[in-house]
């Protein structure tokens, strides 16, 4: 397998390891919604999953799967709750910037049907700046992504990489970072919900191994 160019720099990229550091133990299968030009498939299948990306954007799944590290990797070009997807049938579902494009509970609700028994939820997402702590989060983070950009372009100059091609961007987030997290504990009991710099929260969420049954009458 021919190895592609390195990846440049985003503020996705960025988070890529907090997916990576959430796979279960005994983890074989792996769907990745709204996988754009496929960064993330690529590194599931590298760490030995069997991944599936799908996008709704046709050009992303074509990007994805003309690079050199695709093999192996399915790519569906569609929308995860309309998809031929059996539900409960992936150890890892994993979602890196998509929930804000379409209603967030829908997002969490249709990817978490999707897990099997024991499975693990990972989303890196994007909401609204809304409250003083939020700003002063931005200000650290553009001074941050300045310096990436910087150390990016070097990096550039020398590999001569060539631009990355650039998804739909939504923006604003319909939701804050207190109403996603609100959101995300409701539906998923137990989740943990970490703030990042970036722009940037995380969910990763186990779902139960066994499935409560009704309560029993004494």
């Amino acid at each position: 397998m021919t190895a592609g160019p390195p990846e440049h720099w985003t503020h996705n990229l960025h988070y890529h390891q907090v997916i990576l550091d959430a796979i279960p133990a005994g983890c074989a299968t792996a769907l990745d919604v709204g996988c754009g030009t496929g960064g993330l498939t690529r590194r599931l299948r590298a760490a030995g999953l069997r991944v599936t990306g799908i996008d709704r954007n046709e050009q992303c799944i074509r990007v994805a799967r003309a690079h050199p590290e695709a093999a192996g990797i399915g790519y569906l070009v569609g929308d995860a709750g309309r998809a031929p997807l059996q539900p409960g049938s992936f150890h890892l579902v994993t979602s890196i910037a998509m929930v804000h494009h379409m209603d967030a509970g829908l997002a969490l609700r249709q990817m978490s049907g999707l897990l099997r028994p024991g499975g693990v939820l990972a989303v890196i997402g994007l909401a609204r700046d809304r409250t003083p702590a939020d700003f002063g989060w931005a200000l650290a983070a553009s001074a941050g992504t300045q310096l990436h950009r910087l150390a990016d372009v070097s990096r550039r100059s020398v590999r001569r990489l060539p631009p990355p091609h650039q998804p739909p961007l939504v923006w604003p987030p319909p939701l804050g970072y207190r109403q996603m997290r609100r959101l995300a504990g409701e539906l998923l009991p137990g989740v943990r919900y970490r703030r990042h710099l970036y722009w940037r929260y995380s969910l990763v969420w186990t779902k139960p191994a066994v499935t409560p049954g009704p309560a029993q009458p004494r």
